[in-house]
């Protein structure tokens, strides 16, 4: 089974996705990243030259093709839980969802251009805005809630690793 890391941009779910790999011994993959590789394209390159619906397809395709049986620690990018079929793949395996206030994620994204849903916009709005139409979707598909907020990120990895040896 699998551990899939859900939230919003800016929570920490590829930066923890790696050291929570790391601290369990497991593999490691990013979806933005492997969309990146397969695509010889950045995520911006992707979202400008073929639109957000193409970016969505060739995420669906990532997810629909991780074997359950992997056994990794895996990060997904922000909005993978808009499509049904994602989040029906989600939840066969296990899903922690890394909640992080919009302040904060404004903060993590603020230096960061490679966030094509934040280019000439109000950046705090739409942040505001992707976070209330994805809370339930994150909620729908997670085994486990952390308020990344709340803690160091040490502390974030020893939470999910005692909620794992849990329910385990």
């Amino acid at each position: 089974m699998n551990i899939f890391l859900v939230g919003p941009m800016g929570s920490g779910k590829s930066s923890l996705g790696k050291k929570l790999a790391k601290s369990l011994d497991k593999k490691f993959k990013d979806t933005d990243k492997e969309i990146e590789k397969k695509e010889s394209k950045t995520i911006n390159e992707i979202f400008e030259d073929s639109g957000e619906s193409y970016f969505r397809e060739k995420e669906k395709e990532i997810l629909i093709n991780i074997p359950n049986s992997l056994n990794m620690v895996i990060a997904t990018g922000g909005g993978i839980v808009i499509d049904k079929e994602n989040r029906e793949k989600l939840k066969e395996n296990k899903v922690i969802f890394l909640n992080a206030s919009v302040e904060r994620q404004r903060k993590r994204t603020s230096r960061s251009d490679k966030r094509p849903l934040l280019k000439n916009v109000d950046r705090l709005k739409k942040l505001k805005e992707l976070y209330d139409q994805r809370l339930q979707l994150y909620k729908e598909v997670s085994n486990f809630e952390i308020n990344v907020d709340k803690y160091k990120s040490k502390d974030i990895l020893l939470k999910i690793i005692e909620e794992l040896n849990e329910n385990n």
